[in-house]
């Protein structure tokens, strides 16, 4: 199963979320294949992992770049405790969208060993500057 790291990192624009992804070949698969489940659903759709981070899929056609944020699950942050205890990562884009990146996830996976970024995942479509970067590590089994 995957397994999701969430550090912190401080840069010149202030705190910002860096996110990492540890998952084996099949795990890719897996999740490459939760991202194509999204875009014939009208609902989010979760994927298990290994983590306390819930991570949830869904589709927005509206979305004009693949969008991914880390929430709490009423999106609410009254408090910095709130914020602190963020556990959904979400990730949001059109069918195409969402469309290109289970292709790049399965091609992920069949690649062996070593790291990517999410924002590489198309060279036709953007990923929001308001994102999160996330790493992408493939691990041996």
């Amino acid at each position: 199963m995957l397994r999701i790291e969430l550090r912190q990192m401080f840069r010149s624009n202030g705190l910002i979320d860096d996110i990492v992804i540890y998952g084996t070949s099949e795990d890719y698969r897996l999740f490459a294949e939760q991202v194509s489940v999204a875009i014939s659903s009208s609902e989010a759709v979760a994927l298990n992992n290994d983590s306390s981070i819930n991570l949830e899929i869904s589709k927005n056609n509206a979305s004009v770049d693949l969008f991914t944020s880390l929430q709490n699950s009423r999106n609410e942050y009254s408090s910095m405790q709130d914020w602190l205890s963020r556990n959904v990562l979400r990730i949001s884009g059109s069918e195409s969208q969402l469309g290109e990146l289970s292709a790049f996830l399965f091609n992920l996976s069949s690649r062996g060993e070593g790291y990517s970024y999410i924002s590489d995942y198309s060279e036709s479509s953007g990923y929001s500057s308001y994102s999160p970067e996330w790493r992408l590590h493939v691990e041996n089994s």
